[in-house]
């Protein structure tokens, strides 16, 4: 005889069935399955955040895929009318999911009180009250963020530490520019999952994009980076022409690179929620 389902799955089983009606009576509202799609996907699953759900028109199955950048399971949808079984599925696959994430680094939240890498060191984020410019103890490694709420706190320790980033690739990127007799045009700082950092030469001027995550990272390793992009500059690729080039600026290619492919994963877990 089976065992009987706990309240929490048969709430979960009612969902899913209503979420399968949902879906036909979407689609009879509509014209095309595209634009069901449109209005439903992605989604965070709403019992756990750390699953979304993707639509995949070239997918012939429900699958799993562990998104190390965003910290997060990706669950591929093949078709609109899949979604009921794909979230029945995610749903037995939850102990699978929870080995995955629970192997990456701890999320450092911006939250006061809490600790997230600054240039390789951990640093406690206080939030006084009020307004002004955040400003760094190195000495105790604190940052102070003022902030007249919590609710906004988050957003001004990102504003920071973009800042911060900006600033100090801004210094690095000329720098080694310069070393190549190159010129930079212009310099983003964003929040890339994929790169730490992209090049394209446009009228002989290097136009770089960096994450803002290079800022927690040591001081070295941000650097190289640094140099990296501006080797691109003189080779648009990543033959040995270009390690060469790489290698004639900066004396720390190997090792950074080395701390990158190892603890890239801690990077992308300051400011996350989970």
């Amino acid at each position: 005889m089976p065992a009987e389902r706990s309240k929490a799955e048969r709430k979960e089983d009612r969902r899913v069935a209503g979420m399968g009606s949902f879906l036909s009576n979407l689609a009879k509202s509509r014209s095309t399955e595209k634009s069901v799609a449109k209005a439903l996907f992605p989604f965070r699953d709403e019992t756990d955040p750390r699953i979304v759900y993707k639509l995949s028109e070239r997918a012939r199955r429900i699958s799993l895929k562990v998104n190390t950048s965003d910290r997060e399971v990706s669950v591929v949808v093949p078709g609109v009318k899949a979604l009921p079984k794909a979230r029945k599925f995610a749903r037995q696959q939850r102990d699978w999911i929870n080995v995955q994430l629970e192997s990456l680094p701890p999320p450092q939240p911006f939250e006061a009180g809490g600790h997230i890498l600054i240039r390789g060191e951990l640093y406690q984020l206080v939030s006084p009250p009020g307004r002004g410019r955040p400003k760094v103890d190195h000495e105790r490694r604190v940052v102070n963020v003022p902030s007249p709420d919590a609710e906004s706190f988050p957003g001004r320790v990102r504003r920071f530490l973009i800042r911060e980033a900006r600033e100090e690739l801004t210094a690095a990127s000329h720098f080694y520019a310069e070393k190549l007799g190159k010129r930079i045009g212009k310099i983003s700082v964003r929040d890339t999952s994929s790169r730490w950092g992209s090049c394209v030469t446009r009228k002989g001027e290097g136009h770089i994009s960096y994450s803002w995550r290079l800022i927690s990272a040591p001081p070295f390793v941000l650097d190289y980076v640094a140099a990296h992009e501006c080797a691109h500059m003189v080779e648009d690729n990543h033959s040995a022409a270009f390690w060469s080039v790489c290698e004639s600026i900066n004396d720390d290619v190997k090792r950074a690179s080395k701390w990158l492919r190892k603890n890239g994963a801690f990077l992308h877990a300051v400011g996350a929620e989970w």
